[in-house]
């Protein structure tokens, strides 16, 4: 009994906790909030199907919001949680510099324009995020933040030799295809909603195997690893080389049984 009752003050305290987290949150960091989960960015980001339109992505796709370290939910995400941003100073392995690194949202003015609008990386600029929405974005970070410094990682963009070598090297590998298909759930679905079925991202596995499954699994080894046209890169603290092998392992698997 004594054990049940903790357990509710438990609760009570954490839900007190977070609605008074939420009511000392300045309007402008809401604000931050909401865009921070909304595709539409407040319905500044257009529908449609040429570039410069909505992909249906938002920034808690790719990132957590609070510390994944203390508080794991099983999700994968491909970018590194936002707790710590301020206190980083410069985004995308440098690309993003300290002195445009508060009106870029501390790296959010790529993803503003390259995962949710489909620009081309070489097309983007970081600054064209709406000052509005980069303040709010910043103002949302430091709010979730505080002294937390977040996880302390190095961005490593490969380029496009590497992102091969990497490929190669991942699709030779022995992989668990039963870890794969659990990695696959935790990582992938957000974009893929399952091997036989679109989403954001493309179906993988169709009614007739590919002519060369080789290759396709190593094209798809090289795009966990360095990225593609929209796909985010998966970095090794992210997924660990025997992870993506286990999920290519899946793939592989699913691939043969195609059609059968």
């Amino acid at each position: 009994m004594r054990k049940f009752v903790s357990f509710a003050l438990c609760g009570v305290l954490i839900t007190a906790f977070i609605f008074f987290t939420q009511a000392q949150m300045s309007d402008k960091a809401q604000l931050g909030r909401e865009l921070f989960h909304d595709p539409t960015f407040k319905g500044t980001i257009k529908p449609g199907k040429v570039k410069g339109y909505a992909t249906g992505l938002a920034c808690a796709n790719c990132h957590a919001d609070f510390d994944e370290a203390a508080k794991p939910d099983g999700v994968i995400r491909a970018g590194h949680s936002m707790i710590g941003v301020p206190h980083r100073g410069q985004a995308k392995g440098g690309m993003i510099s300290a002195d445009i690194f508060e009106r870029a949202a501390g790296g959010g003015g790529f993803c503003y324009q390259h995962f949710l609008q489909r620009i081309p990386g070489p097309e983007v600029d970081p600054t064209a995020i709406p000052e509005e929405h980069a303040e709010a974005l910043m103002a949302y970070f430091k709010a979730i933040s505080g002294d937390n410094k977040g996880p302390q990682f190095e961005i490593a963009m490969l380029d496009d030799e590497a992102k091969k070598a990497a490929g190669e090297k991942l699709a030779a590998m022995t992989g668990d295809a039963e870890n794969g298909w659990q990695l696959f759930g935790r990582a992938c679905v957000v974009c893929h909603p399952t091997p036989y079925k679109a989403g954001i991202g493309p179906q993988l596995i169709r009614t007739r195997p590919p002519r060369n499954i080789d290759a396709t699994l190593e094209r798809w080894a090289t795009k966990i690893r360095g990225g593609g046209v929209l796909m985010p890169f998966y970095a090794p603290d992210i997924l660990s080389d025997q992870q993506v092998a286990d999920i290519i392992a899946f793939l592989r698997q699913e691939l043969e049984n195609a059609g059968n």
